[in-house]
C-alpha cells in the first residue's frame, strides 16, 4: 500500500505543479485602449485608428490577434515571462518585423481585470495598451 500512496503523491504533483505556476496573467484579453509611436516619431492612438484585438495567454504562452475597422491588422505568437511589474514577449510567429533580439520588454501594471502595459526605447515610450480581462458571463 505505500507504494500506492508514493504514486499517487508523484502523480498529483505532476496536476498540481503547472496550476501552482500558472501567471495572474493568464487568461483572455480585449483591448481596450492604447497607442504606439510610429516609424516617424508620431504617436497613433489605437481608438482613433479603429483597432480592437485579442490576447490569449496560458502557460507561459501568447498569441494575439489584432484588427483594424474589422480587417486583420497584425498578428502573432511565441512564449512570455512576467515578473512582479515587468513582462517580456517573444515571439516566434509574427505578421510584423520583429526587433532585434527578438525580445519586447514591458513594464505593466494589473488592476482587478484591467492590465496597463508600456514599452520603452531610449527612455521614450514606445507603446502603450490597456487591456481588459475577458470574464465569463454570469
Amino acid at each position: 500500500m505505500p507504494t500506492v500512496l508514493r504514486l499517487l503523491a508523484v502523480m498529483s504533483c505532476l496536476f498540481v505543479g503547472p496550476a501552482l505556476a500558472a501567471s495572474p496573467l493568464d487568461g483572455a484579453w480585449r483591448l481596450d485602449s492604447g497607442s504606439y509611436v510610429d516609424d516617424q516619431g508620431q504617436e497613433k492612438d489605437y481608438g482613433s485608428l479603429k483597432l480592437q484585438g485579442t490576447k490569449l495567454l496560458t502557460d507561459g504562452h501568447f498569441s494575439f490577434t489584432t484588427t483594424q475597422d474589422g480587417r486583420f491588422w497584425a498578428g502573432g505568437s511565441g512564449t512570455f515571462t512576467a515578473g512582479a511589474d515587468t513582462y517580456v514577449e517573444t515571439p516566434q510567429m509574427a505578421s510584423y518585423a520583429v526587433v532585434e533580439g527578438g525580445n519586447y520588454h514591458f513594464s505593466y501594471t494589473l488592476e482587478g481585470n484591467t492590465w496597463t502595459l508600456e514599452r520603452f526605447e531610449d527612455g521614450k515610450r514606445v507603446e502603450r495598451e490597456v487591456w481588459r480581462r475577458v470574464t465569463s458571463a454570469p
